[in-house]
């Protein structure tokens, strides 16, 4: 079982001047970096559509049901 989550810490004095300063800081990506990450999120992108794509399909052939998943119901106890 998981445990709750802490509250989160308010910080006074040097730790919020730190942590105000360390905010303020930039951190460029370089063009490589970038070029990288944009590629990754249109592979993804194109996996999740391509999927979609199926998923829409599949349902289609059986009446609105899509049988690869099963049906959840919202609740279980009725």
């Amino acid at each position: 079982m998981a445990r709750p989550i802490r509250e989160t810490p308010i910080l006074f004095g040097e730790d919020a001047r730190r942590f105000l300063a360390r905010m303020q800081e930039r951190h460029p990506e370089s063009p490589e970096v970038r070029a990288r990450r944009l590629r990754n999120y249109e592979l993804m992108k194109m996996a999740y559509e391509e999927g979609m794509r199926e998923k829409r399909a599949r349902e289609e052939a059986n009446g609105g049901v899509d049988p690869c998943f099963r049906r959840v119901e919202t609740n279980p106890l009725k």
